[in-house]
């Protein structure tokens, strides 16, 4: 009987603990300009929305993430993300940053 309360009271904590929702955005913003845009994203603290814009304007999207960089971001590197969207302006890799 014992071992079935602690198993309850485990299972209950971890049910607790997933539905919880999640800091996004918590932490501060990486430096990723120059990077590849697959290191970008993983430098990314969990949880954050990033909006990827094609940094040439010509309204190109993202389809394989590893064949583009990164040139600018919006928040600055370092300052909070407090839950808002970070931006990233990319081109293709062999592509000069405008």
């Amino acid at each position: 009987m014992r071992r079935t309360t602690a198993t309850a009271v485990g299972a209950v904590a971890l049910l607790g603990a997933l539905a919880a929702p999640a800091q996004a955005g918590a932490g501060a913003m990486p430096d990723v300009t120059g990077k590849g845009l697959v290191a970008a994203e993983r430098a990314m603290p969990h949880g954050v929305r990033i909006t990827l814009v094609d940094a040439r304007d010509a309204g190109r999207h993202v389809l394989w993430p590893a064949n583009w960089k990164v040139c600018s971001q919006s928040p600055a590197p370092g300052r909070p993300l407090g839950g808002q969207r970070a931006e990233l302006r990319v081109v293709k890799t062999k592509e000069r940053c405008p």
